[in-house]
């Protein structure tokens, strides 16, 4: 008896290490800095022998997390769910860690666990900044409605026959009607193209922020417009339109992370509006502009030698000085110029101006 005594006393001791936990993360999609909700993480424990248990989740600033926690007694398996209220508040891809102790029932041995059930992506934070137009393309496009591109030729109105008129235009019904012949009157448009490309060589902790909530904002409103985009942070996204190209540009922004050396430019789309943004200005990273504008209707450098801008309503510390980034800039400012690339300069106390070029320092 003694020694089967002393088994479940070593049988007990050791239950929480013949424990099994599984976590996994519902109900916290991606979103936008200052967006708010609750979701929930779902434990699975497996227990061969009775556990007491204390699940709770651990502190994340960037995403804002509320403390929550849950305790109780665990036998064979148990299912258990934590509620998540949250704020997200840093762009970035952030990972949800909660704490798991399991100790014996009768207060012998602890274990610990530290439980991941998912990444949550958070987009970069918009701001409002001044607009920024792309070239007009070379081609006509339809306007685009909320179900779609429409047919190029897409009608606004009716106006009489006249000779030259394509006949696939006639509206038979109206011309019926009227007795005379009627044609629909189209509506063209000259939609340019945006490509844009971030430099992820940052000398300044701000400058990744930055160059993602301008990209958002960029893209969102070519969207808005019913523009095609393109995107090159550290991977590249083609060309396109949509709710999930869209999302696609969103989640390389959130995943935007600063690297050592600089990130080379790659060819722009023909006949696309070329936008490259970068703080280092590095000799291959000019070079690479350079080429990288043969085929653009458009191209322009922006360069942020401090790394960051002004925001709306925000003020700053003048910046004196050039950065050697700033010096290699300006110095072939005439050969960018010649291919094609216009040179634009914001300084760390100048808000971001897209539209008109700013007098070098």
């Amino acid at each position: 008896m003694a020694l089967l005594g002393l088994a479940l006393l070593l049988a007990l001791y050791r239950a929480p290490w013949l424990a099994r936990a599984r976590a996994e993360l519902r109900g916290l999609p991606p979103g936008f800095p200052g967006q708010g909700g609750e979701g929930g993480a779902e434990v699975e424990l497996v227990c061969p022998l009775p556990v007491l248990f204390r699940l709770e989740s651990l502190p994340s600033a960037p995403l804002g997390l509320e403390p929550r926690s849950v305790s109780g007694v665990a036998w064979g398996r148990t299912r258990l769910r934590l509620p998540l209220p949250c704020r997200y508040r840093r762009r970035g891809e952030h990972p949800v860690r909660l704490g798991l102790r399991l100790q014996g029932p009768l207060g012998l041995g602890e274990r610990r666990l530290l439980l991941e059930p998912g990444r949550v992506l958070v987009y970069p934070a918009l701001r409002a900044l001044p607009p920024f137009h792309p070239a007009p393309s070379f081609f006509l496009e339809g306007r685009p409605t909320p179900f779609g591109l429409p047919d190029p030729l897409e009608a606004k109105g009716l106006r009489p026959y006249r000779p030259g008129d394509s006949l696939r235009l006639l509206a038979r019904k109206a011309s019926l009607r009227r007795g005379q012949p009627l044609v629909r009157e189209v509506e063209k448009s000259l939609l340019g193209s945006l490509f844009l490309h971030l430099d992820t060589q940052a000398l300044h902790p701000s400058y990744p922020d930055h160059a993602a909530s301008l990209a958002a904002w960029l893209l969102l409103q070519a969207e808005r417009r019913g523009e095609r985009y393109g995107l090159s942070a550290g991977e590249v996204l083609p060309l396109g339109r949509g709710r999930a190209h869209l999302e696609r540009a969103l989640v390389l922004l959130a995943r935007l992370k600063a690297t050592p050396a600089p990130a080379l430019p790659p060819p722009a789309p023909p006949g696309s509006t070329y936008l490259l943004v970068s703080q280092g200005a590095e000799a291959a990273f000019l070079q690479a502009a350079l080429r990288g504008a043969a085929r653009a209707r458009r191209g322009v450098l922006l360069l942020l030698p401090e790394g960051y801008f002004l925001y709306p309503g925000e003020r700053g510390r003048r910046a004196f000085g050039k950065t050697p980034g700033l010096e290699r800039a300006l110095a072939l400012r005439g050969l960018l110029l010649a291919h094609g690339l216009e040179l634009r300069v914001v300084r760390g106390h100048e808000p971001l101006a897209l539209q008109s070029s700013p007098q070098p320092p």
